[in-house]
């Protein structure tokens, strides 16, 4: 993929942007933009970024070529920079490199999906690691749920948690329901308010998402992070959660999205280890092994 540009206007604010993100030198971010988005390096996007027809812009896209592109883009941008592709993500989303399309959390959600669908978790096949199945219990029937293990002790993760069903409860349907990333990796439980003021949004395992200050743009937490607060808000009780009250979901993306919150949180990327690691028993114990996967990803380059 090579996108063409009438002008350097929309990429050099990119690189700002993209720089300011990921704390990484100008040049840096045009390096990593132009092999994004097909060139050997800025240079070489200099030259040539005329040569060829205009690409589209983000909002003259379907939905699902959309997608594709930005997919596209976050997986060459973190290959480029050497960042992880969540991070990179982040970076991208709301730079304007290839278009005006407002940033939307159920957009980054997709984003986030079609990355991983090339890279880490690829369709997978009936009962297998990684499938999309339904249950069929009492009080759940037609649930989706992301299978780990198949077995006389069928492992499921669910939009709430990690759990075991018998293997007749698990079922493949013909046209499986699509991958989907749980709501207790993004949606907020409640925030922290810390001694200056700023709050911090928590997720339903009491783990950092963002921090909020006033007149600054919020900041994506590592969810390792230990946050001393003075008073603790909550945003939701059990007795009626995202999960079960479809209102309550839309309250809380629209809360996310008043605070500014419109990427994802680096605890969305525990997902692929939900699935993967056997070990990982809970949502709550994917937040070591997703911080040691990301100084790993980060050393290597």
């Amino acid at each position: 993929m090579r996108l063409f540009f009438p002008n350097l206007t929309r990429p050099k604010k990119a690189a700002k942007h993209i720089s300011k993100r990921l704390s990484v030198s100008l040049s840096v971010a045009q390096k990593g933009i132009a092999q994004a988005c097909g060139y050997r390096d800025w240079y070489d996007f200099e030259q040539n970024h005329t040569q060829g027809a205009e690409s589209l812009l983000d909002q003259e896209l379907t939905k699902a070529d959309f997608i594709e592109r930005q997919a596209s883009l976050t997986i060459m941008l973190a290959n480029a920079v050497g960042v992880p592709d969540g991070d990179a993500q982040y970076a991208l989303a709301e730079s304007r490199l290839s278009g005006d399309l407002p940033c939307s959390l159920i957009d980054q959600i997709e984003v986030r999906l079609e990355c991983w669908r090339r890279t880490v978790l690829p369709p997978a096949g009936r009962r297998m690691r990684g499938a999309v199945g339904t249950l069929r219990s009492p009080g759940r029937n037609g649930e989706a749920v992301i299978l780990r293990c198949f077995d006389r002790v069928t492992t499921v993760i669910t939009e709430k948690n990690v759990g075991t069903v018998a293997d007749f409860e698990y079922i493949s349907p013909q046209n499986p329901p699509p991958m989907f990333l749980p709501m207790r990796l993004y949606l907020p439980y409640g925030y922290w308010v810390e001694e200056d003021g700023a709050k911090v949004l928590f997720s339903r395992d009491y783990k950092p998402l963002w921090r909020l200050r006033a007149g600054a743009e919020p900041h994506r937490l590592e969810p390792s992070l230990w946050i001393k607060w003075r008073s603790q808000v909550f945003l939701w009780d059990e007795g009626r959660s995202p999960w079960n009250s479809p209102q309550l979901k839309t309250d809380m993306e629209r809360f996310l999205q008043d605070c500014g919150a419109l990427a994802l949180p680096i605890l969305a990327d525990a997902l692929p280890i939900l699935i993967k690691n056997d070990e990982v028993a809970n949502f709550a114990g994917s937040v070591e092994p997703l911080q040691q996967q990301r100084l790993e990803a980060l050393t290597c380059h």
